[in-house]
């Protein structure tokens, strides 16, 4: 190690995957490097993480970078049906596809290459659906009550108005009529002026 690099004389069993990570504990991506053994087969696989979904294609060359047909691939030391023998291909891959790949020609074997996969994150969209639908049910739930209230308060408003209604009605007919005999007998009560003033002007 010097500063920020690292150098190695790379031997075979060096082949494998490197990054770097800093103090804080940032990392960069990791990248694939393979020492070519002997007998000069190397697997061309991605150096650098796969996204999930994305079409993958490996091959088995030689020195020369020769492309090699009659091939077989193997998956973490399991050897894969393939149909085209000179290529992998993977159309579409998955978390399930990563791990360590290698080929195999004429009886020679590559070293192990890794392949990762990079799950994709979801998109925004997506991802604000769920919050988007909670903030819809409470904002809905939040109205019914508002409505609820207003209903209650309005009904019981015009029961308060009918009660109030019913207690300034106007005086039944009987009261109105005992009001005005009152008035009458207290008139009649009063002495005839008239009658007095002529009796006096007989005497």
């Amino acid at each position: 190690m010097t500063g920020s690099s690292c150098t190695i004389n790379l031997l075979q069993h060096h082949s494998g995957v490197y990054w770097c990570e800093s103090g804080s504990g940032d990392f960069s991506n990791a990248v694939n490097i393979t020492v070519q053994n002997n007998d000069g087969l190397i697997l061309v696989s991605p150096v650098h993480p796969v996204p999930e979904g994305d079409p993958v294609i490996l091959s088995c060359r030689d020195k020369q970078q020769k492309l090699l047909s009659k091939v077989f691939f193997y998956h973490n030391d399991k050897l894969l049906h393939n149909d085209n023998t000179e290529e992998l291909k993977i159309s579409a891959v998955s978390k399930s596809d990563e791990g360590f790949y290698k080929c195999q020609h004429s009886g020679k074997e590559s070293p192990q290459s890794w392949m990762a996969v990079r799950v994709s994150l979801s998109s925004p969209v997506s991802s604000s659906l769920p919050l988007l639908f909670i903030v819809r049910s409470i904002i809905g739930i939040l109205v019914i009550i508002l409505l609820t209230f207003l209903l209650c308060y309005r009904w019981s408003k015009d029961s308060c108005c009918i009660r109030n209604d019913a207690a300034i009605q106007p005086e039944s007919p009987e009261y109105n009529s005992l009001l005005l005999g009152t008035w009458s007998a207290a008139a009649t009560d009063e002495p005839d002026y008239t009658e007095i003033e002529s009796g006096g002007a007989l005497e």
